[in-house]
């Protein structure tokens, strides 16, 4: 019987130490040299900016095809110094094993790419959200998954930005669609201090706020100092906006070194 007592504690005592064991194993890596395939067409990519993933797991891929070094595309100068390389396009679609599905972006007709990519979404109807960060990049563009243009929301611009102007953006960066309330956010940005809700439909404007949810300003604040009073302002690059399945949004300010979170009306 003492026998029997003090095992039972023992197995207890090990099936405690073994499920905190578990608790605080952590998650491994392995780089997948593999992944993704080889490009064709002797493509490379430039500068990787964004990456979303689709409702089919399918990897989207926003880079800069004019960040790569001309010894980069020896391949394609005139005439030819090497065999190797291309600029792939800016936009490429990847299937969960690699393999590449679709390229296409760039300037076309109808619309104003940008000159520096900077961010993509897919939205669940397979429509693809684009935005740019150079300096006179004050839009974003929603085409087909197949790169046709559908809609351009503001327009490039060298004009001072303007957190107050809805006619245009100031470099925006992230970008998320709520689909039951076809509504697309944009963190505006490198240039603008302000969360901007647009209709993804028709691309009206429908709100816009600050930090703590005060109408932006665009009042330079001086350099950030951890020690001074909370900056009440966003600070550039605002630089991500997410929208959680409890209905709240979550946006990156950057340089003030912390998250702030809303309701979806701010």
């Amino acid at each position: 019987m003492p026998r029997t007592l003090g095992f039972a504690p023992l197995i207890v005592a090990l099936a405690i130490c073994g499920s905190a064991r578990a608790q605080n194993r952590q998650p491994s890596y392995k780089v997948d040299a593999d992944w993704p395939k080889q490009l064709p067409s002797n493509w490379i990519m430039g500068q990787v900016s964004g990456i979303a993933v689709d409702h089919e797991d399918h990897i989207w891929v926003l880079q800069r095809p004019e960040s790569n070094a001309k010894d980069d595309l020896a391949a394609a100068q005139s005439p030819p110094v090497s065999q190797c390389c291309f600029a792939a396009p800016p936009v490429l679609e990847f299937d969960s094993a690699g393999n590449m599905t679709k390229s296409w972006g760039g300037p076309g007709s109808g619309y104003d790419w940008p000159t520096s990519e900077h961010s993509i979404f897919v939205d669940a109807g397979g429509n693809v959200w684009i935005t740019g960060n150079g300096p006179a990049d004050r839009e974003a563009i929603k085409f087909t998954s197949d790169g046709k243009f559908i809609m351009q929301i503001g327009h490039p611009s060298k004009a001072p930005v303007n957190s107050l102007d809805t006619s245009m953006l100031g470099r925006p960066a992230g970008i998320e669609v709520d689909e039951k309330a076809h509504e697309l956010y944009i963190a505006d940005g490198y240039g603008n201090r302000r969360v901007i809700v647009f209709d993804s439909e028709t691309g009206k404007f429908k709100r816009m706020w600050g930090a703590y949810g005060s109408m932006p300003n665009d009042t330079d604040p001086g350099p950030y100092d951890p020690g001074a009073a909370i900056d009440k302002q966003f600070r550039t690059p605002l630089h991500c906006v997410h929208l959680s399945s409890d209905g709240l949004v979550y946006v990156c300010d950057r340089v003030n070194d912390r998250i702030q979170v809303f309701t979806k009306e701010g």
